[in-house]
């Protein structure tokens, strides 16, 4: 089992303000554990270096995980930009069965996990609406807040390998872009059903990695011909995932769950959001900026992994150049976020 590391700590004003009363989180690391051992260590300053390692200007994880993106401060302010566009996308940070599994419980702790937590926004926004809650992000890099809200913890963590909690705990798994760190989603899916309770949640969020012009546009089957620039560079980032054993599975994940038949009232979504400013629609045009935006750091973001898969910095920079200025000057593209929840049967 992986040790699971927390990495927070009290400002000096809210260790004074918190003399003499526990951290309910940290109460439980115990309950948590599923040996019942309270088995953590606490990450100090001196140790965060040993997490990454810089390659190509940029800096990467330095665990076994195999997500290909850096974990530095342009990448974290694309992660919160796209946390962000999320939100205003469907209008919340979850879909509608969650509130009311939530719901305060007078006779039991009520618990949520986040995998591959990152900059550890989306945990944060929900334990100020949930204060009642008791919430865990979970990640390979230590780039959450080092100053958590009293019922958050951060730690360290593959999410590849087995979870260190007991059977049942958790109402509320959240996964939210965790397609690029893992080989085979359906393999964490055992883990996620273990750790879930009977009538609990489990949603997950992913956006295509691609670009497609929207169903009803008279060019929905010929992105190909009518955005080559962009068609190539998914080509080329999808080749080079797959060559380091990354299947991106985003629309196969509703089949994920029905094929393990531990989920109930299984419900996918997907919703359309424009890349740059070429829709009627105010709002749409406001999603579009930002869409365009996290695209185009995504773009310089994988740079270094396809240098490091074997093409020449010159095609790379080429085939970047010409994506970004295709999203930017071809009306009709849309990205896809496909969300997708199931009631844990029992």
């Amino acid at each position: 089992m992986p040790t699971a590391v927390p990495y927070h700590r009290n400002s000096d004003n809210e260790s004074e303000a918190s003399e003499g009363h526990s951290n309910p989180a940290e109460d439980d690391y115990a309950e948590f554990s599923r040996d019942g051992s309270p088995s953590l260590l606490e990450l100090e300053a001196d140790d965060f270096p040993t997490y990454f390692t810089e390659r190509e200007g940029r800096l990467f994880h330095s665990s076994t995980s195999p997500y290909p993106l850096p974990a530095d401060a342009p990448e974290q302010e694309r992660l919160k930009g796209i946390h962000a566009l999320a939100n205003q996308l469907i209008g919340a940070n979850y879909t509608s069965p969650v509130s009311n599994i939530l719901a305060q419980d007078p006779n039991r702790q009520k618990n949520v996990l986040d995998l591959c937590t990152g900059t550890g926004t989306w945990v944060m926004e929900m334990a100020e609406d949930f204060p009642h809650i008791l919430f865990t992000g979970i990640d390979i890099v230590p780039i959450a807040t080092r100053y958590p809200l009293p019922n958050v913890n951060f730690e360290i963590g593959d999410i590849t390998e087995e979870l260190r909690w007991q059977n049942a705990l958790f109402d509320f798994v959240h996964a939210r872009g965790i397609s690029l760190s893992v080989h085979d989603y359906r393999a964490i899916l055992p883990e996620v059903i273990r750790v879930l309770r009977p009538g609990g949640i489990f949603l997950s969020c992913e956006w295509d990695l691609g670009v497609s012009f929207h169903p009803d546009s008279p060019h929905a089957t010929e992105t190909a011909l009518h955005a080559p620039a962009s068609t190539q560079f998914y080509q080329v980032l999808n080749a080079a995932l797959e060559s380091r054993g990354i299947r991106t599975v985003m629309s196969q994940i509703t089949g994920y769950l029905h094929e393990s038949s531990a989920f109930d009232d299984i419900q996918p979504n997907a919703f359309y959001v424009p890349v740059g400013t070429w829709h009627d629609n105010p709002r749409m045009q406001d999603l579009g900026r930002g869409f365009l935006a996290t695209q185009s750091r995504l773009a310089d973001s994988v740079k270094p992994f396809l240098k490091q898969v074997g093409h020449p910095q010159a095609y790379v920079d080429g085939l970047v150049r010409e994506f970004v200025e295709e999203l930017r000057t071809t009306d009709g593209l849309v990205g896809t976020y496909r969300l997708v929840h199931g009631i844990k049967s029992g």
